[in-house]
């Protein structure tokens, strides 16, 4: 019997290379971490992390690419209080305790889940089953214990639908936060807060001022400072109270060198010091801020990370950028500088079924949760 030609097959390659530019760009459109992206990924040499791609063909034509990347997983992450101190009590004898080797389909340092899939496919159930099949074999290939579609919208729900009768749960990922910029001057988006944080903004701004200027610029690559701002980088990762990815020192220099076009390195000096740097991405009419590293020392005396952000703002509001995208953590004061959270879910598949069953019944005690704040009003 021949094979049926419209059954989904797959095939797996370890390098985005090996895509075809056309097909990437046809099932993904235009995203704002594309092809180019995945290959400074690779080229980032990133410790503990490994990459590779499923192709889904049916009908002749592959109708499905799926970024995948395998590392660890703190399934700790969302915990907070006394929860998380008995956690890390018992690390000190267990130190991979909550802690699974995970395969992910999206990007490590994604804003939003990544899977491509053609318009109007009327079999998507059969895909993603074929997807599903294909990251069980690298799951037994590499020794990973779970499965996880990693912060994908509210509007992909319905396209990930299938995996629920597949065994996966669906949970709340770490929300996003986007502060929309309608505005033609910085005073329209001063306005926009509430008189708190109106008063509060400016203060810090002022203050941060109070002792000299902050010369602040604007770069596509930081090749003639990379020893420092990954210094600068690696304070803020060690500050840090949720992390999920180290970067390395080359991810900075490779986003410079590959993704020059997209890159903005807002770059803050004190009395010629570096002393604070924020790696955003412009695409269209959106700035998603991705990295920041900060002088402690400095940042704590100026409120860097105020002044940053009244610069930041400023800056798209003169560019015609109509949104800022500030990332998934400090929700509270991100939402009192105007940011409105928006909804991003997982669905996840431990590979031994006898597990899922108990492991739905703690998700709800692992699950992030973000603190519950007001939106913003005039």
């Amino acid at each position: 019997m021949s094979p049926d030609p419209q059954a989904a097959t797959h095939t797996i390659v370890s390098s985005v290379a090996q895509i075809d530019p056309g097909e990437w760009r046809r099932l993904f459109g235009d995203s704002p971490e594309g092809y180019d992206y995945y290959g400074t990924l690779e080229a980032s040499r990133l410790e503990g992390f490994g990459f590779c791609y499923v192709l889904v063909r049916s009908e002749g034509r592959v109708q499905l690419i799926a970024p995948l990347f395998w590392s660890d997983l703190d399934l700790a992450i969302g915990i907070e209080g006394a929860a998380r101190a008995a956690v890390s009590a018992a690390r000190r004898l267990f130190p991979r305790l909550l802690v699974v080797r995970t395969l992910f389909c999206g990007s490590p340092f994604g804003e939003e889940g990544a899977l491509g899939i053609e318009t109007g496919c009327a079999r998507g159930r059969s895909l993603l089953s074929e997807l599903v099949r294909a990251m069980e074999g690298v799951c037994r290939e590499k020794a990973l214990a779970f499965m996880m579609f990693k912060d994908f919208p509210e509007r992909a729900l319905p396209l990930l639908e299938p995996l629920v009768p597949l065994g996966f749960m669906r949970g709340d990922s770490f929300p996003n936060v986007v502060v929309p910029l309608p505005y033609g001057t910085m005073d329209g988006y001063l306005a926009s807060l509430s008189r708190n944080a109106r008063k509060d903004l400016r203060r810090k701004v002022k203050k941060a001022l109070a002792d000299g200027p902050i010369e602040a610029r604007v770069a596509d690559n930081v090749d003639d400072v990379i020893d420092r701002v990954y210094e600068l980088y690696l304070n803020t990762f060690e500050a840090g109270t949720v992390r999920f990815e180290k970067l390395s020192q080359d991810y900075f220099i490779e986003v410079g060198r590959r993704l020059r076009s997209q890159a903005r390195f807002f770059l803050f000096h004190v009395d010629g010091r570096l002393v604070c740097f924020n790696l955003c991405f412009l695409h269209g009419d959106r700035l998603i801020d991705k990295f920041i590293g900060m002088d402690y020392g400095v940042a704590r005396k100026l409120n860097l990370y105020f002044y940053t952000w009244h610069h930041n703002v400023q800056w798209c509001v003169e560019n015609g950028v109509r949104f800022y995208q500030v990332g998934q953590t400090d929700h509270e004061a991100k939402v009192h500088l105007g940011g409105t959270l928006v909804p991003l879910y997982f669905h996840a598949r431990h590979n031994n079924p006898l597990v899922n069953a108990p492991l739905r019944m703690a998700a709800r005690f692992l699950a992030p949760r973000p603190p519950a704040v007001a939106q913003p009003s005039p």
